[in-house]
Order: C-alpha cells, then structure tokens, then sequence
C-alpha cells in the first residue's frame, strides 16, 4: 500500500443551508479537489457521502496546503460557510474513481478522527507527524477568521506556483494594493512559510 494523507470532512451547520447552498459548496469542494489533483499528479478521489460528508486522499507532503486550500474554497461561497477536515495519515489502498471501496489505515485513522474532533475545532491530524500536528491549531485558528474576500484571495494565492498579485488583482476586479492586504490580513506569508517547511521531502513521508 501507499501512503497516502485522507481527508474525511463535513460542511458546518449543514442543517441550515438550504439545498442549493449546500450543493454550491460541494460544487467548490469539487473544484479544489481538482486543483489538487493537478498539484499532485493523481486524482483526489472526492467522495460525497451521509449528504454533508466528504472524503478525498492527498499526497502526505501536500497535507497542509491543501487542507487550507479546502477551508478557503467553501468559506468563499459564503461569510459564514466552512468545513471540518480530519486527516489520517498511513497506508491506504485506493482503487477506482472515488473512495467507496478503499481500506487501510489512513481511512480508518481520518474517520477516527472526525468522530473525536473537539468542538472548538475544524482541523485536525492526530497521527501526523509532530511538525503538522504543530502547525494545524494555529493554521486552524487562522482559516476561522479569513473573511469571503480574503478566503477567495487564499485560494488563489496558494497554489504552490502561486499568481502574480497583478494578475490576482485583475482577475478578481480589485487592485493589488487590495490583493496585498488580503495576503496580509489573512496570514498567508506565514503559511507560505509552513508550507515550505512541511513540503520539505524529509518532514512528512
């Protein structure tokens, strides 16, 4: 088996979103899923299930950018929006499109840990590697805070061959002066720097 880093996550107060809301963060969860794939060179295998539920395998030294990548593709549909993520980490056997038939430890450890999740948080890995389980609560705290704008910013921003702010600016119709103050405002140098930090071959495999 590969090692792989499984997310199982949910969307937050799901009850409350009516059914085309809940769709349109599944929508965005599906394009970060794709984006991810593209990063790693292998399919993320995004799986629907129990309505609100969702689980997708990432490469291990993708774990953090990606986690966050996903907290601010749903929390820029909406100011309110948001998902928990739990993520295992071992060996796990992938086969077909999507995560119904896969086994191993890694999705045992991710369901797990969704199942334990404090209240108080929306990210977790307890069988990570110390560095991640480090690096999570803050990044964690962080994500809660990010604002729609500064969400969608993120999203962009933090792909590994990350965007001009020029060229962000232009995209998304606002100036760079803008743009810059996102990045500040939601902390994405710092996680730039984890990012590189955990990226490194040697901190998660």
């Amino acid at each position: 088996m590969e090692t792989w880093a499984i997310f199982t996550g949910d969307i937050v107060n799901s009850s409350a979103m009516s059914r085309g809301e809940l769709s349109a963060a599944f929508d965005r969860l599906a394009e970060a899923a794709e984006i991810i794939a593209a990063w790693q060179d292998a399919p993320t295998r995004l799986t629907r299930f129990r309505g609100d539920g969702w689980q997708l395998s990432v490469r291990p030294t993708l774990t953090f950018r990606a986690a966050m990548v996903l907290r601010a593709t749903v929390r820029r549909g909406a100011k309110t929006a948001d998902t928990r993520i739990a993520i295992g980490i071992g060996p796990a056997s992938l086969t077909g499109s999507d995560l119904a038939d896969a086994d191993g430890e890694a999705l045992v450890a991710s369901g797990h840990a969704l199942d334990a999740m404090p209240r108080d948080r929306r990210l977790i890995a307890p069988n990570a590697p110390l560095a991640l389980q480090c690096a999570l609560p803050l990044a964690d705290r962080l994500a809660t805070g990010w604002t729609m704008r500064q969400a969608e910013v993120a999203y962009y921003m933090l792909a590994p061959d990350r965007p001009a702010q020029a060229a962000l600016a232009d995209s998304l119709g606002l100036t760079q002066q803008s743009v810059q103050g996102h990045v500040t405002a939601a902390g994405l140098d710092e996680v730039f720097e984890v990012c590189s930090l955990l990226e490194s071959e040697e901190k998660l495999e």
